[in-house]
């Protein structure tokens, strides 16, 4: 009995599982008799349908709904997708369900002071009328932290919150709390025994914060200066011998208001080594004594890494000048720990002898290729020689068309050739200026110039110009063409009409020139020109000598020969570099001239920079003018100094050879200059950067000088001097100058400070 119960349960169970199986397979396999959406907003049932691939009438199929999901997933709308699945009249139901992502329609920021809205939403890459995205947002709050960091302020909190609107609509604020900036309070160093802590700060270009700091910028907290710290305390141990320095990666702690940061660097000096014994091996192109002889760093002297790095230059350098463009050059050390000693080992791999396959030039809009092109020094097909590439950057960087010039050396078609590629970043060359000023000597003055350096992108420059004031009118136009007809030659022209009213008189002309030259040798070049000018001088004042009143006026034809030596690193703004001329003038009659002189000046300018972008400057002048008949050098043609081309803490033309010139019968006399036959002159200047994306330079100057009569000696006991102050402005009108002169051993009569505006350099 029990057994029979017993078989029954077992026979019910089996077919209820077997029902059941059955049931599930037939549901299972069931037709999709409708699909419904719900939850949408912006995006239409219709394109919900289309997206996914099962469809009615089709048999339920549990995997292609899987990979439904996953494309209305990547549909990127939604942020939460449901299928629900119901059974009715013998057929499947599903319905789609789905939480759209918020459509933002506002961005908003709360909190923020140190930066404004319109900062931030530069940062922000999430756009109005579109969902919102997870990658954008997280982009976006990485980007205004980014900008805070530059700001100084490291330990800004950004957070979001998301206000619902209407329907799937939504506002976007970014809550932000920027706390204080993150101030540098202590920097230490642990392990160092050679030198004290204050010594190593001043290696790093992390400083704490002092009561100087506003004028100094210490106190900043910057993560990416850490690493620079970091190779900057090790070159600095290198560079006095410690060759087993290491310094490891900083440690930051933030204290608990999150005002403040501490710094300390962890440093493994080691010992100091000494140089017992140099030598040169591997590819030796001549002989290692030779090599040797080209070398800086000494036997007995201690291990200085910058010398050894400036040695391993010189042999790659002298390598590059002998076509070994890739030349690889691995300074070596053994140190002995018992003596303190260590060899210096350069190890030479020359490579292969390069040749230049292909010069591409890039960058260029405006300027030819063959204005590029006549620059280099290196041309197609030649040996490579880095000393000559070198001079060929430096001479397209001369021309002052360009912001930038780069040049790369990727390896050609085969080992032995590479490609030169040139880029440059042109900047403009062409500018028109209207101008207006004042200054003590001329009153109000107007100017208005339109000038090209580089027409047409073919180099050739030119100028028309014309400046006015109470005592001053000049007209000019001229023409230079550096290689003219594409050759060697230089060609320059110009014509000119002036009229300077001085104190004793008043000097008028107009006239033109014209010059043809040559380069010879590298950076120099030699010129003939000639120019003929029309002068009269009237408006003469009682205190001047009626000698100087006859012939006053009359043609000047004159012969001039120029050599000049140009170094600088730009021609129109330079920093580096020097500029040398030397030029001789003879005007007479027998070349159709009423004024008969002959006068040798000469020219030099000098440019170094220091440091903090600080540019040193010098210019000095010496000239000698000597008539060449009975009468003195005309009037007009003789030296005066004092100005803002000159001496700059004196009016204009008031320093020189006096007369004292009886004004009354009182017996009262007046000065009346008349100028020397003799210049000497010098001006020196030290730029400082303001704020260089503008060209603002304030700049302190000293002037010497004075013009000597016939009479008289050169003499540097007798030169007048001045210092001052001035701002310089590279504006979109042009060089502006505002310079206050001050003399030394002011005299009677003469004005303690003399206000100069110009537009235009100095030297």
């Amino acid at each position: 009995m029990r057994r029979d119960i017993k078989h029954l349960i077992l026979t019910f169970a089996f077919a209820f599982l077997f029902l059941n199986v059955t049931v599930g397979t037939a549901f299972a396999a069931g037709t999709v008799t409708a699909i419904n959406v719900k939850g949408n907003f912006s995006v239409t049932p219709e394109t919900i349908l289309a997206t996914i691939k099962t469809k009615r009438g089709m048999q339920y199929s549990r995997d292609r709904l899987q990979e439904d999901v996953k494309s209305l997933w990547a549909l990127g709308q939604f942020r939460d997708i449901i299928i629900d699945r119901s059974d009715m009249g013998g057929g499947i139901v599903l319905t789609i369900i789905v939480v759209e992502k918020p459509i933002i329609t506002k961005v908003d920021f709360k909190g923020n002071k140190k930066l404004k809205n319109d900062d931030l939403e530069k940062e922000v890459t999430i756009r109005n009328y579109r969902p919102l995205n997870g990658k954008d947002l997280a982009e976006s709050i990485t980007k205004m932290r980014e900008a805070y960091a530059k700001k100084n302020y490291y330990l800004v909190n950004i957070d979001y919150r998301i206000t619902p609107t209407q329907g799937n609509e939504a506002e976007l604020t970014f809550d932000i709390n920027e706390h204080d900036q993150a101030i540098v309070r202590k920097v230490e160093f642990i392990g160092n025994h050679a030198y004290r802590d204050k010594e190593l700060r001043g290696k790093i270009k992390t400083k704490e914060k002092t009561s100087l700091s506003w004028m100094t910028g210490g106190g900043k907290y910057k993560e990416d200066q850490l690493e620079q710290d970091v190779m900057m305390l090790t070159f600095f141990y290198l560079q006095n011998g410690y060759i087993k320095i290491k310094v490891d990666s900083p440690k930051v702690a933030i204290s608990k208001d999150r005002r403040y940061i501490f710094i300390t660097f962890y440093v493994e000096e080691g010992k100091q080594y000494k140089i017992d014994d140099i030598q040169v091996e591997g590819d030796v192109l001549t002989t290692p004594e030779q090599l040797k002889s080209i070398l800086s760093v000494e036997k007995g002297t201690v291990y200085n890494q910058r010398t050894v790095e400036e040695d391993m230059m010189k042999l790659i350098s002298f390598y590059g000048e002998s076509g070994y463009a890739f030349v690889n050059v691995r300074p070596d050390t053994d140190p002995n720990d018992e003596t303190l000693t260590t060899p210096l080992i350069f190890r030479i791999e020359k490579g292969n002898r390069i040749m230049v396959e292909r010069i591409n030039i890039n960058g260029n809009t405006t300027t030819r290729d063959k204005v590029i092109r006549r620059e280099m020094l290196v041309k197609e097909s030649d040996i490579y020689n880095t000393r000559l590439i070198e001079e060929s950057k430096q001479r397209l960087q001369q021309l002052g068309f360009f912001e930038e010039v780069n040049f790369a050396t990727p390896r050609g078609s085969t080992d032995d050739k590479l490609v030169l590629n040139i880029t440059v970043k042109e900047k403009p060359t062409g500018t028109f200026n209207v101008g207006a000023g004042f200054s003590t000597a001329e009153n109000f003055i107007i100017s208005a110039s339109i000038a090209k350096e580089n027409f047409f992108g073919y180099g050739i420059g030119g100028q028309l110009s014309a400046e006015l004031s109470g005592k001053r009118q000049q007209f000019m136009l001229d023409y230079r063409d550096p290689y003219f007809l594409d050759t060697q030659w230089m060609l320059s022209a110009s014509v000119y009409r002036t009229l300077y009213r001085y104190d004793d008189f008043a000097r008028k002309s107009y006239g033109g020139s014209f010059s043809i030259g040559h380069r010879i040798f590298e950076h120099s070049s030699v010129s003939l020109g000639y120019q003929l000018e029309s002068v009269r001088v009237d408006d003469f004042s009682y205190i001047v000598p009626a000698f100087f009143k006859e012939d006053a006026s009359g043609v000047t034809s004159e012969a001039i020969l120029t050599v000049a030596r140009d170094t600088r690193d730009n021609r129109i703004f330079p920093t580096k570099g020097m500029y040398h001329m030397i030029e001789s003038e003879v005007s007479g009659s027998k070349l159709g001239g009423d004024n008969d002189f002959y006068r040798i000046s000469g020219n030099s300018r000098f440019y170094y920079p220091l440091f903090w972008g600080i540019v040193a400057k010098a210019n000095a002048k010496i000239g000698y003018v000597e008539s060449l008949n009975n009468g003195p050098v005309p009037l007009f043609e003789r030296y005066f100094t004092g100005g803002v081309y000159s001496l700059r803490g004196f009016m204009p033309r008031s320093i020189g050879p006096k007369l004292q010139i009886p004004s009354s019968p009182s017996g009262t006399d007046s000065e009346f200059v008349y100028g020397g036959n003799k210049l000497l002159l010098f001006n020196g200047e030290l730029e400082f950067p303001i704020y260089m994306p503008a060209g603002i330079r304030w700049v302190f100057f000293l002037d010497a000088g004075n013009a000597f009569a016939e009479q008289q000696n050169y003499s540097l006991t007798n030169i007048r001097t001045d210092w001052g102050l001035g701002l310089r402005w590279n504006s979109p009108i042009g060089p502006l100058r505002f310079e206050w002169g001050i003399p030394f051993s002011r005299q009677p009569g003469e004005d303690p400070v003399v206000f100069n505006f110009t537009i235009g350099s100095l030297f």
